[in-house]
């Protein structure tokens, strides 16, 4: 498979006039560690389109991210097609799209091919998130209002905003993240509502005034619990202080 993609790639520098335009979203190659990750098939996903695995809902970011990397590098986030979110317990029943897994792609453009380089996303329902000593915890609620913060994160924010961790309940997430980077917030607010899980670009939480902010790389997470049947949302944010 390896040798049958390379020849392809070099078939297309052979024929530059190629355009972009002509590229339907076939899949040349992919590891051995699709089975991992999705569990799917190598042979089967080869010659087949990617468009046949993206969620339906996903594929116009998916296709903008595609078209625009024909220029400059990008990602996006998206829910793949998985055969393993399937055999998840009855618990996984309230999954906002069961058989299928969030998977970051970074994407660049070489040789006339897309090269697309996958990070699936850890989900709290199927897997435990492993902490790291640099890494904290932020839960919200549905409207990002903060509704607890670990011992980690009410250290970080006693030491830079002499506030505690009662002090940081109810205040608004949005409140903390640097007003240059609220877009970024933004728009993870909205995509972890329909992804469950995201990955946004690194930004900045404030400090005290007139002091330097400090950048973080978070996942998010959606957990949707059911209690005397009543559904209740919250968002887990697991930020790593770069």
């Amino acid at each position: 498979m390896i040798r049958l993609a390379l020849s392809y790639i070099k078939l297309h520098k052979v024929i530059p006039s190629v355009t972009p335009s002509i590229f339907e979203g076939d899949v040349l190659y992919v590891s051995e560690t699709i089975s991992i990750y999705l569990g799917l098939s190598q042979v089967d996903m080869t010659g087949n389109s990617i468009a046949e695995y993206i969620h339906p809902e996903d594929w116009s970011q998916f296709h903008l991210v595609f078209c625009s990397s024909c220029m400059w590098s990008d990602m996006c986030s998206v829910r793949v097609k998985s055969s393993l979110t399937k055999r998840a317990n009855k618990k996984d029943s309230l999954r906002a799209s069961p058989g299928f897994k969030v998977l970051r792609m970074d994407m660049t453009f070489y040789g006339g091919c897309r090269l697309i380089v996958c990070s699936p996303l850890p989900s709290p329902i199927l897997s435990s998130v492993s902490i790291r000593p640099t890494s904290f915890v932020i839960t919200t609620a549905i409207d990002l209002s903060i509704i607890y913060v670990d011992s980690r994160a009410e250290e970080i924010f006693a030491e830079h905003q002499r506030c505690t961790a009662s002090g940081l309940k109810g205040v608004s997430f949005y409140s903390i993240v640097h007003v240059e980077d609220a877009e970024i917030v933004r728009r993870m607010h909205i995509e972890v509502f329909k992804l469950e899980s995201f990955r946004p670009a690194i930004y900045r939480m404030v400090m005290l005034p007139g002091q330097r902010s400090f950048y973080v790389e978070s996942n998010v997470f959606r957990y949707t619990s059911q209690s005397n049947k009543t559904i209740v949302d919250s968002i887990t944010i697991v930020s790593h202080m770069l």
